[in-house]
């Protein structure tokens, strides 16, 4: 996480400072360019989102979002096992 940060901080979209009630504690904030580009984003997350929704009927759009979920679900459990020490 932290090399991602210094990355984000080194293309100043954001700003890092200690925080006033812990000192290891280090506060981020977005900059100008970082809110810029965050928002470019997100319209464009919008965008695909709209053209996959267009590209199906909507029993086939509740379909595919049922075996995402199914799929996500799966995956969850799959993180959390392999994070789990082995049972003795």
């Amino acid at each position: 996480m932290s090399s991602v940060l210094t990355n984000m901080e080194t293309k100043q979209l954001i700003h890092r400072e200690t925080s006033p009630v812990h000192a290891k504690v280090q506060i981020a904030t977005l900059t100008d360019q970082g809110r810029t580009l965050l928002d470019r984003a997100y319209e464009e997350v919008i965008i695909l989102e709209r053209a996959l929704t267009d590209a199906f009927t909507p029993s086939e759009h509740a379909a595919l979002c049922e075996l995402l979920e199914r799929a996500t679900t799966v995956l969850i459990q799959q993180t959390r096992n392999a994070s789990s020490p082995p049972s003795a």
